[in-house]
C-alpha cells in the first residue's frame, strides 16, 4: 500500500495511516471457470497490485457459488450464480475480505448460503455478512495491526428471499432493522473504533440515491460511522460528506459513497460498465484523511475491469462528477484518480 500511495499522489503515506480499498458488486455468472487457472483467467487480476498494496481490500460477492443451481435461478432475472471454482479468484487477486450480505444471500436457502461461504472460506479469504449464526454473520471485521481500532460492519437492507433456519445473514429490514444496525455502529464507536459500514441498498440503475437511502446513510453517520460504502444499484452514485450532530471539527467528517456500481459483472447497459476502486485513508487516530476513486471500465467477455487513463479519465470525470453535485462535494482528477472533497465551510 505504501508504494501505491506514492505512485498515486507523489507523496509518501502519512505515518500511521491506514489505507483500505473497496470495490462493488462481483459476479462470475455466465462464465465457465477455466480448466487450467492462470492470472489472465482471473477478471480481478488487473487490480491485483492495488489490492495487495492496501492494508485491506474488500469486495461484495453477489450470486451464490454452488455446485447445483438454486431453484431461484430458474428465474433468469435473478440468475447471477456461478461455479464454486470461481471462489479462488478473490484471494488470488489480493482481496482480503469478501462481503456476503446482499439481496442474493438467501437465493439458495440456508444450504446455498453455507455452501457459498464454505467455498470462499476454503480459499482462506476472510468473510463477513453471512454465516451459520447471527452473531458470526453480523460481526464486524476488525482490521488487525491497525494503529487504531478499525471495524467494518456488513449489512444488507434488501433480500430477494426470506431468511431460512440453519443460517444467518447481516440483514436489517425496515425501520426496526436500521435501528438495530445503528445501535451496532454506536457500540463500536463507543469502543473507540473508526467504524466503516459496507451496505447493500437502494434502487438499481439510478445514479442518485432515493430519499430513504439518504436517510439511512445519515442515520449511520450520526450513529458513528466514519465511512459508509454502498452497493446494489449496479451503477456509480455520488459521494456525500457529513458531520454528525454536535461535532464541528473537520476530524469528525464522515463520507458516504452511495454506490460503487459493478466491478465484475455481465452488463447490457454501458453505464453499468463504469466502475472503480474506492480508496479510503484513515489517520493513525481513525479520522478520514482522503477519499479517492481509481476509475475503471468493465470490458470484454471476461468481464475484466480495466483502468481508465489519460483523456478517457477526463471524460470519466465529466460523466460521474454530477452524481456528487447535489451534496456539494468537489470532485477533481489528480494523478489519474478522482479525489472527493467536502464543500467549503
Amino acid at each position: 500500500m505504501r508504494a501505491f500511495a506514492l505512485l498515486l499522489i507523489g507523496l509518501a503515506l502519512p505515518a500511521g495511516a491506514t489505507e483500505l480499498v473497496f470495490v462493488g458488486d462481483v459476479s462470475f455468472a455466465g462464465r465457465a471457470p477455466p480448466r487450467t487457472w492462470t492470472q489472465g483467467d482471473n477478471p480481478l487480476s488487473a487490480f491485483a497490485e492495488v489490492f495487495r498494496e492496501a492494508d485491506l481490500a474488500v469486495a461484495n460477492a453477489e450470486g451464490l457459488l454452488t455446485t447445483e443451481r438454486p431453484a431461484a435461478y430458474a428465474e433468469k432475472r435473478l440468475d447471477i450464480g456461478a461455479s464454486p471454482a470461481w471462489a479462488r479468484a478473490f484471494r488470488e487477486a489480493g482481496i482480503d475480505l469478501v462481503g456476503l450480505a446482499n439481496n442474493h444471500t438467501w437465493d439458495g436457502g440456508a444450504s446455498g448460503l453455507l455452501e457459498n461461504a464454505r467455498a470462499l472460506a476454503d480459499t482462506k479469504v476472510s468473510l463477513f455478512g453471512a454465516a451459520e449464526t447471527a452473531a458470526h454473520a453480523e460481526a464486524a471485521f476488525r482490521l488487525p495491526g491497525a494503529p487504531a481500532c478499525v471495524a467494518i460492519v456488513p449489512a444488507t437492507l434488501k433480500s430477494n428471499r426470506p431468511p431460512r433456519r440453519g443460517a444467518a445473514a447481516a440483514y436489517y429490514p425496515g425501520a426496526a432493522g436500521l435501528q438495530r444496525l445503528t445501535r451496532a455502529v454506536s457500540a463500536l464507536r463507543d469502543e473507540g473504533c473508526a467504524v466503516l459500514v459496507s451496505v447493500h441498498w437502494g434502487r438499481e440503475g439510478v445514479h442518485y440515491p432515493p430519499s430513504d437511502v439518504r436517510a439511512a446513510a445519515h442515520a449511520l453517520v450520526d450513529a458513528g460511522a466514519r465511512v459508509v460504502v454502498g452497493h446494489h444499484p449496479h451503477v456509480l452514485q455520488g459521494v456525500e460528506f457529513r458531520r454528525p450532530p454536535g461535532c464541528d471539527s473537520p476530524q469528525c467528517t464522515a463520507a458516504i459513497a452511495y454506490s460503487l456500481g459493478n466491478f465484475v459483472f455481465w452488463n447490457r447497459d454501458p453505464r453499468k460498465t463504469e466502475t472503480g476502486v474506492l480508496s479510503v485513508r484513515l489517520s493513525a487516530k481513525g479520522a478520514l484523511e482522503r477519499l479517492a476513486l481509481r476509475p475503471a471500465r468493465i470490458s470484454g467477455p471476461n468481464l475484466r475491469p480495466k483502468p481508465v487513463v489519460g483523456a478517457d479519465a477526463e471524460r470519466f470525470l465529466t460523466r460521474v462528477a454530477p452524481y456528487s453535485e447535489p451534496f456539494g462535494t468537489r470532485v477533481t482528477l489528480s494523478g489519474g484518480v478522482l479525489l472527493f472533497e467536502p464543500p467549503p465551510p
